[in-house]
């Protein structure tokens, strides 16, 4: 009888206890620090109501709804009342000249147990829950309560994409599930789907790789996406990027040159129709979009064909000729045609301007001895034909600018895209692309441009997970622009990603991981110094035809392989010191995080992968610098023990990787072929991903059996 009443005590404690944790109201000024919205909203005006705690809502109330809309996890539980009650959710369609014009802004206003969110459109009602679920997710975490509020938001760009590339993996199903609904959290509307060889083609069987998705597969994915206010289109390289179709023996007599699988023949008949042909079950793979993506980007030595000899047509002309019969092909089928423009300025000898950073004056004198090479064409480029201005490290610079104020001074319409993934292994470097995502929204907004996509290039096929850093950026800033710096965003990041308890600098971990990758991706090749990398990018972004080893200790002359490799092991001192703060901080984000776990587990076994060399280095330093036969022994045992048991640390890595993701293509598939020289078009199984590792035990192994 004793301990039942304990247990009443205790329960009603508990009860009180919990009901005053959530208690605390906030001051107005104390609302930043607490509640980290992602994008942040337009406005936030605070009244004298009562505030809001995360558990007030019980009942949903629809105004101007034929069905209940979707609205997530957390909303969707709550059942639908005919009136309005204490805690009650309204969700109201509403014509109102007081809201937001776009169908996209929204009005939410809470009020004590009250929430009410109206808006124009569905997408706003549904952007608005959005909002509504990080402020009670920041509520809930901790223990505060929301002040009474009026929140004004709507976007300053209409089209916010992100690019989901195919071409060297699949993940699992259920993931790509998961990708629309964290997607739709940060207010992206758009997907641009690069399918390559990953959707299963009925009409061109062979194109399709054996383990790809089929049509009504991503239908319905795209079903899914398009309930989440997310429009999937299809990207399907049409031009040039082609070896996933001219790879195939069946379709070489379509090669503009004969002994390349990469570029198509622009003037062959049976290039359209193989072409229109994936067109169309790539729409109707994505049919609830608006826009065909055709490619067209990098289409370099056009004109080698038979055809194109004969027809005396320039590159330029070859190039218009296709972009003029595929756009004509979109809009007969209600689809609006987007293009790579790179070859249009490229083709024109504009091209350096917009990529490198030249002096200012050289990029005028560029452009006033060519300029005339654009205009003189102009005449061939499709008016229905959007635009797609790509520039992924330095999208300020001049030349870009002057690219885009062309295009849009003679009224063609112009989309931006940036990256939140360019070309770099096993992780996306320089802040995760922070500063040219930042740069290239503010002119996309600045510039009214038509929308701004995100790429996350598969090249070097880091796991999407890596991206999301990236992509919250670019959720946050194509939405509601600011002069935020990274530091800030990274920590709203975290916030919002993983949880609030992570929002402190001290939970930074990325950028050091960012940083050891950078030792990583070349420490065991040949090199005389540290090695510059192009803008940053990873030094294992193609796959090595050959590969030129670091050499290794002379038992005989101890202390030489030190002298020579003195930079090497130094930083590899100051790589074993940063992959301990790494973990460390890995370890507590683990203990702390309440969302996305399975990234902190991928970002976790990446360090302990991109450790390997290092300690390797460490080790043939030891060995460099035993004094007698003895002690060298003791040490080979060390480094023959340590090469065995890379297995296992790729077996780790592996391990978590392939949760989501196949690790391996099928045994009939085919590989780019002499166009294919990207890092993760090198092998079928996972050994590209561990090329330089592989080699380096090999090599060892044989150097150990010798001694």
């Amino acid at each position: 009888m004793m301990n039942r009443k304990k247990a009443v005590f205790y329960f009603f404690l508990f009860t009180f206890l919990l009901q005053s944790t959530y208690s605390r109201a906030l001051q107005q000024d104390d609302f930043k620090n607490y509640f980290k919205l992602l994008p942040k909203p337009q406005n936030i005006e605070f009244s004298e109501g009562k505030p809001h705690s995360f558990n007030n809502l019980r009942f949903l109330n629809l105004k101007g709804f034929t069905e209940k809309p979707v609205l997530g996890e957390m909303l969707a539980v709550l059942p639908v009342h005919a009136t309005v009650e204490e805690g009650t959710l309204t969700l109201e369609l509403s014509s109102d000249p007081a809201l937001p014009t776009s169908l996209e802004g929204y009005m939410l206003e809470i009020n004590g147990s009250q929430v009410t969110i109206r808006s124009k459109g569905k997408a706003g009602i549904f952007y608005g829950c959005q909002t509504l679920v990080q402020l009670l997710e920041d509520a809930r975490d901790q223990h505060v309560l929301i002040p009474a509020c009026k929140i004004t938001d709507f976007p300053d760009l209409d089209w916010r994409a992100v690019h989901l590339d195919l071409k060297y993996h699949l993940d699992a199903e259920h993931y790509y599930y998961d990708l629309i609904d964290r997607l739709s959290h940060i207010k992206v509307n758009a997907i641009i789907v690069e399918f390559e060889d990953k959707l299963r083609y009925r009409k061109n069987p062979l194109v399709g790789a054996s383990h790809a998705i089929s049509i009504e597969e991503f239908a319905a994915l795209s079903r899914y996406a398009k309930d989440r206010h997310i429009e999937i289109s299809p990207l399907v390289q049409g031009l040039g990027h082609a070896s996933y179709i001219l790879k195939h023996g069946m379709y070489k007599k379509l090669r503009d040159n004969p002994k390349s699988d990469y570029v198509f023949d622009p003037l062959n008949p049976e290039t359209y129709k193989l072409q229109f042909s994936l067109y169309e079950e790539a729409m109707a793979a994505t049919p609830y979009g608006k826009y065909l993506h055709v490619g067209g980007d990098e289409v370099y030595n056009l004109g080698m064909s038979e055809r194109s000899k004969k027809s005396g047509l320039k590159p330029f002309e070859l190039q218009m000729h296709w972009l003029n019969k595929v756009s004509k092909f979109a809009i007969e089928h209600n689809r609006i045609p987007i293009f790579w423009d790179d070859m249009l300025f490229s083709l024109s000898g504009l091209y350096n301007t917009m990529r490198d950073p030249i002096p200012e004056e050289k990029v005028e004198k560029v452009w006033k001895e060519n300029e005339h090479r654009l205009q003189e064409n102009v005449s061939l480029f499709p008016k229905e034909c959007l635009y797609m201005r790509w520039s992924y490290w330095e999208p300020g610079i001049l030349g870009n600018l002057k690219a885009i104020d062309w295009l849009k001074s003679r009224n063609f319409n112009v989309m931006a895209a940036t990256a939140a993934q360019d070309m770099s292994p096993m992780l996306p470097r320089n802040n995760s692309n922070f500063l040219p995502i930042k740069e290239f929204c503010k002119i996309a907004i600045d510039k009214k441009l038509n929308g701004i996509l995100c790429t996350t290039w598969e090249d070097s096929s880091p796991h999407f997970e890596t991206f999301w850093r990236g992509l919250y950026d670019f959720g946050m800033l194509s939405w509601n622009y600011e002069d935020i710096q990274v530091n800030d965003a990274h920590a709203l990041f975290r916030h919002r990603f993983y949880s609030p308890a992570l929002s402190d600098d001290l939970f930074e971990f990325q950028d050091d991981l960012e940083q050891a990758l950078s030792f990583w991706d070349t420490a065991l090749i040949k090199l005389d110094k540290p090695v510059e990398l192009d803008r940053g990018r990873g030094g294992r972004i193609v796959y090595p035809k050959e590969i030129d080893l670091m050499e290794l200790p002379d038992s005989l002359q101890s202390g030489k392989w030190g002298k020579s490799h003195n930079w090497k092991i130094t930083m590899a001192q100051r790589e074993l010191s940063r992959y301990n703060s790494i973990k460390s901080k890995i370890e507590t984000a683990e203990k702390l995080a309440i969302r996305n776990n399975y990234s902190l587990s991928l970002l976790k076994q990446i360090n302990e992968l991109q450790m390997y060399p290092a300690r390797l280095i460490l080790l043939l330093n030891k060995y460099d610098i035993a004094t007698d036969k003895a002690q060298k022994k003791i040490v080979q045992n060390e480094i023959r023990e340590y090469v065995a048991g890379f297995k296992m640390v790729r077996e780790s890595f592996e391990d978590v990787f392939s949760k989501t993701r196949f690790i391996k293509n099928p045994d009939d598939y085919i590989r780019d072929q002499n166009s294919g020289n990207m890092l993760a078009n090198g092998t079928s199984n996972s050994d590209w991903m561990h090329v330089y590792e592989l080699a380096m035990n090999k090599q060892i192994n044989s150097w150990l059996s010798v001694k």
